[in-house]
């Protein structure tokens, strides 16, 4: 039964005119396991309307204001909320011990803010909230105020919310799980860790915590990388204009 569903698959994709997918790995993918001829995808992520999400004012980075970490996902489990929220938790008492140790305030300069559907108790630093609407402008707001975004999931291919943060100016902290990391450059736009690693996100949340400069080069390139690639507008018009050019080619060889 697998071996036919897999060449009745091939065979769908194989006999396709041209076929479009969001991203290099799906394309490497249907390539690998399909047979399918690299010449005929053409790769267009989706990405977002970079002009609505752009942040418009201009992001703080003082030393002294908590450091504000963004992430939003339904599932808090598969998108790698609880080990955010361990890292946190792990980052809170070292930063609070650190103040205290150089005479300043034992109150940790870092919160976490977790856009989800699921619920938790609370505690010091920890902002949860369960009806935020995509796209909304309240949750636009919870972007510009943050100061750095992170979604350490467990399991996804290209999320939208990644655009967002870039789009709005964010360094972004997320794993090596499908095509996350062709729009999270580790390093540039912000950092890939392996997903489930604790030490490594505390590691690379604290550097972001601790360097403003860094949050500021990463958000900036970040913005490049988003505008340049997966802004919706442009890409809606590079898919009709790919439409029409295969149209075309298919009416000549009637």
């Amino acid at each position: 039964l697998e071996n036919w569903k897999w060449r009745l698959n091939r065979d769908c994709y194989r006999t396709a005119r041209h076929i479009v997918t969001w991203s290099e790995w799906a394309k490497q993918g249907l390539v690998d396991a399909y047979e399918v001829p690299a010449e005929k995808i053409t790769v267009i992520p989706p990405g977002v309307n970079v002009n609505e999400w752009t942040n418009p004012t201009s992001r703080r980075y003082e030393q002294g204001d908590p450091v504000k970490i963004l992430f939003v996902g339904g599932n808090l489990e598969r998108k790698g909320g609880l080990v955010l929220l361990e890292a946190f938790r792990t980052l809170r008492q070292r930063l609070a011990a650190a103040a205290t140790t150089s005479g300043g305030h034992e109150e940790s300069p870092i919160e976490l803010h977790l856009v989800t559907r699921d619920t938790l108790p609370p505690e010091p630093g920890l902002y949860v909230y369960n009806n935020m609407q995509p796209n909304s402008q309240p949750l636009k707001e919870l972007y510009y105020q943050s100061d750095l975004f992170c979604l350490p999931t467990f399991g996804d291919c290209l999320p939208m919310v990644l655009s967002e943060a870039g789009a709005t100016g964010l360094p972004t902290i997320s794993t090596n799980v499908a095509a996350i990391p062709e729009i999270v450059a580790d390093g540039d736009t912000g950092f890939i860790v392996p997903p489930g690693n604790v030490e490594a996100l505390t590691a690379v949340l604290q550097r972001l915590i601790i360097d403003p400069q860094l949050r500021r080069h990463q958000g900036e390139s970040a913005v490049q990388t988003v505008s340049a690639l997966f802004d919706a507008q442009a890409n809606a018009r590079q898919l009709l204009h790919l439409i029409k050019e295969v149209a075309a080619e298919n009416k000549t060889k009637i």
